[in-house]
């Protein structure tokens, strides 16, 4: 299998109903009448979809869809919302945000096969509902930018090596030219978290969904291949100096008292650079991988500002990469 930085893929598709204002201007009642019609297409469907209105939900269930950037902030005080939601969590539709539907899939490095689900949502529901468009224009959203297929994918790669060798700022350019947005993750902090950086595409309107995914996949095989060119140039230039960064990250995590998300991630950087390159071995890559990925939202390292819950973050993270508990999922 040829080698990746991407570690996380999303593929979003935003639609909205014929005869309705848009989400902010819909009145309570209206806004039901749309939870109950998207509701009502699954009900008997083979998907296992449950749904929540956005005041029914727990905080770890909020913590978790947060984490793993299925809403925002925004989305959490919006009265009208509702979500329906698979039990892994790797499909999750929101009513009533910032359009009347936005399907989202998530899995990893696989935004074909994402695509291929999220479509297949988008045409169950087009059979049973009239969604807004317009022949010369496509499909109508809330935000200008999304008209158009109103499809939107995203992978999230982590490139510490490249970032190492500061050759980052390349990439900014090259998105630029072909219609991508390169960005850092920041989460809530003020630094890129974990040397975590996000590939989307930016124009909608008059592409088609294939060229679209193939412009993002596109800079996705460029920067893993770059990427793993990078760490060779590491490994040879700057042995020590990279074992050391490496180690010291996992005497951190294994005991620290106090850490911030931003100190968590960095750490948790260097540790899965560690494993890829065969430095350590006694620590599950999977584990790692979840945590980057905000599978485990107690840590809250995209929700949560960079001096909140530190001394909790750290005790979980403590026993996580003790000697007895390092290897376990």
């Amino acid at each position: 299998m040829e080698q990746s930085a991407v570690i996380k893929s999303k593929v979003d598709i935003s639609r909205n109903l014929n005869g309705y204002s848009f989400p902010h201007k819909l009145s309570s009642q209206e806004a039901e009448i749309i939870i109950q019609k998207v509701k009502n297409v699954f009900s008997d469907s083979k998907y296992d979809f449950t749904l929540h209105k956005i005041n029914e939900l727990s905080q770890s269930e909020l913590d978790l869809l947060e984490e793993r950037e299925l809403m925002d902030d925004e989305f959490l005080i919006n009265a009208n919302g509702a979500l329906l939601f698979n039990s892994d969590k790797t499909i999750c539709i929101l009513i009533n945000g910032l359009d009347h539907i936005k399907i989202q899939v998530i899995g990893y490095n696989d935004i074909k096969g994402l695509y291929k689900i999220a479509n297949e949502i988008d045409d169950t529901l087009e059979s049973h509902l009239e969604y807004a468009f317009d022949k010369d224009l496509g499909y109508l959203t809330t935000c200008p930018v999304n008209v158009g297929t109103g499809l939107k994918v995203t992978n999230t790669v982590h490139i510490p090596s490249i970032e190492k060798l500061k050759q980052v700022d390349d990439y900014y350019k090259i998105a630029h030219k072909i219609g991508v947005n390169f960005k850092g993750v920041y989460g809530k902090t003020k630094s890129i978290l974990g040397s975590l950086y996000k590939i989307s595409n930016t124009i909608m309107i008059g592409r088609s969904e294939e060229n679209i995914i193939q412009s993002v996949e596109s800079i996705s095989n460029d920067l893993s291949k770059r990427e793993f060119e990078s760490r060779e140039i590491l490994k040879n230039v700057h042995k020590i100096d990279l074992e050391d960064e490496i180690f010291r990250s996992l005497a951190i995590l294994s005991s620290a008292r106090v850490i911030t998300n931003s100190e968590l991630m960095k750490c948790l950087s260097n540790i899965k650079l560690g494993i890829e390159m065969g430095y350590i071995g006694d620590v599950n890559l999977e584990k790692v991988i979840n945590f980057m990925t905000g599978k485990q939202p107690y840590l809250k390292i995209i929700s949560a500002y960079d001096e909140e819950d530190k001394i909790e973050r750290a005790s979980y993270i403590r026993r996580e990469f003790s000697l007895a508990n390092r290897n376990n999922k």
